[in-house]
């Protein structure tokens, strides 16, 4: 029995709707177009799609950034590297106590 379709394709194809209705719909992508069923989206709006490869840490600021300037972002990454790679950004970047 088939309840329906998955999650992740019915994402993808309400953005490409919200996209083709929208120019301020954008999607910032890391490296996951293929996973993210992003590939169609991308090819219809390539001027909405933004890759920034393996660096979600950099999909955070750049999605922050654009949305703060009045576009509709979606940042698109599996949740394990998004949560993981943005989190080492804050680790690696905290002040460190001055020793003195």
């Amino acid at each position: 029995m088939k309840l329906g379709r998955p999650n992740l394709e019915v994402f993808a194809a309400t953005l490409l709707e919200l996209g083709t209705q929208n120019r301020d719909v954008l999607v910032v992508t890391s490296d996951s177009r293929g996973s993210g069923k992003l590939v169609p989206f991308g090819e219809a709006l390539p001027d909405q799609i933004i890759e920034v490869g393996i660096a979600e840490q950099n999909l955070v600021g750049i999605s922050a950034g654009l949305a703060s300037a009045g576009k509709q972002v979606f940042g698109v990454s599996p949740a394990c590297f998004l949560t993981a790679r943005a989190l080492e950004q804050i680790k690696t970047t905290w002040p460190t106590p001055i020793i003195r």
